[in-house]
């Protein structure tokens, strides 16, 4: 089966997501979807529609906050810098790597 199922996640982790999980602070929308369009096509697709929000705001977050000079890049308008655009690509396709990993998301 390709796409999780809630009852694939932990008990836990289906009052969170039925609780309604917290979204990251995303500031900048656009910033953010620009990192995201550095993913491998498809990934995003291959998140449970459910928590995609969650896990894709809260990424952002985390990159926000660990990178704090490579968000300001990609919040500047117009395209991402090459050189910025390919560690943020590394950044999140690990990021990504390290949680499909975790929840056996294929």
């Amino acid at each position: 089966e390709l796409y999780m199922k809630l009852e694939d996640f932990t008990q836990k982790e289906q009052e969170e997501i039925n609780e309604g999980l917290s979204s990251g602070e995303v500031s900048d929308k656009e910033a953010g979807d620009k990192i995201l369009a550095l993913l491998p096509d498809g990934w995003i697709k291959k998140i449970p529609f459910f928590v995609r929000k969650h896990s894709t705001t809260k990424t952002i977050e985390r990159i926000a906050n660990d990178y704090p000079d490579l968000y300001a890049v990609a919040k500047k308008p117009g395209e991402l810098p090459e050189k910025e655009g390919e560690e943020l690509r590394k950044i999140i396709t690990d990021i990504f790597t390290e949680k499909m990993e975790k929840h056996n998301i294929k």
